[in-house]
């Protein structure tokens, strides 16, 4: 997905929001820094390959290795906390339902999200996504490849909302009544905004999943794991019965390829768009 100009603003407002807690001297500099990228590179890159450099920069000049690693922590707390509330909402369907319902649990723990925005209520947006069909709905065809495969690839988005992956992922295995002979689940190798990373994965106990493994990728870092549009990561997709990918920085990086259910909540004008949904419409959108 090519960026678009509503994204210059966010990735300032990112910097600024990153930096929120260092001196103002400090901050200027790196917002001045990530200005002067913004200015120089070349606009028809993609938004994922955009944000990389913004928050490499904010890493280097800040000295924080990790600026969000205390919001990742609480994130992946609050969410462990909701776990068996969201447990218990669960067991109050019918078998039939229960899949779908898991799979809107997971759009809901989308909203755990700091990069379009730091501000969100994730009771009252489960609240909202539970009372409301989704707006774009391939459910059926990924129940349907749910029960027929015998791999899944899930793409992470972020810390805190993996909990609520881990909740669908469950009940995907309730729903076929076996394991899947393979789940990779794919997290960043290093920080970026919030998004999950392998320490975020075992403190919630995706470890404990039947057969799951897994991969990461990168987050802009030379000499890191490969990129989202790389072609290891092609390949990935094409090995795997399923792919699943979460949030909007999954589908601003993959939308080109194919075979892949996109889930998320529309959080910004430009993923809205693209997809020509409302803000906060939530989505699975199958890409043949």
């Amino acid at each position: 997905m090519k960026l678009c100009l509503d994204c210059i603003v966010c990735f300032q407002k990112q910097a600024l929001f990153a930096t929120k807690d260092l001196d103002d001297e400090l901050r200027s500099r790196i917002l001045k820094k990530v200005m002067f990228f913004l200015y120089n590179a070349d606009w028809k890159t993609s938004s994922d390959e955009f944000a990389n450099e913004v928050h490499r920069i904010i890493r280097e000049v800040s000295g924080l290795s990790d600026p969000y690693k205390e919001i990742k922590k609480r994130s992946n707390e609050i969410s462990l906390k909701m776990y068996p509330v969201l447990k218990k909402l669960l067991d109050r369907e019918s078998s039939g339902n229960r899949l779908y319902t898991a799979a809107k649990i997971a759009i809901a723990g989308n909203i755990i999200d700091f990069g379009p925005s730091n501000e969100f209520d994730l009771e009252s947006t489960i609240d909202e996504v539970m009372s409301k069909d989704l707006t774009i709905n391939n459910f059926k065809s990924l129940e349907e490849k749910v029960v027929s495969s015998e791999s899944m690839l899930y793409f992470a988005d972020n810390a805190g909302e993996i909990v609520f992956d881990k909740i669908f992922i469950e009940e995907m295995l309730r729903t076929r009544n076996k394991p899947f002979e393979q789940i990779s689940f794919v997290v960043k190798s290093g920080p970026i905004i919030n998004d999950a990373m392998l320490e975020d994965a075992y403190e919630v106990g995706l470890d404990r999943l039947p057969n799951i493994r897994f991969l990461e990728i990168s987050n802009g870092e030379k000499n890191s794991a490969s990129s989202r549009r790389s072609d290891e990561v092609r390949r990935y997709i094409e090995e795997h019965d399923i792919v699943i990918s979460k949030g909007q920085g999954n589908f601003e990086g993959l939308s080109d390829f194919h075979n892949i259910f996109f889930m998320l909540m529309a959080k910004c004008n430009v993923i809205a768009k693209e997809l020509g949904v409302d803000i906060r419409s939530s989505v699975i959108k199958y890409k043949e």
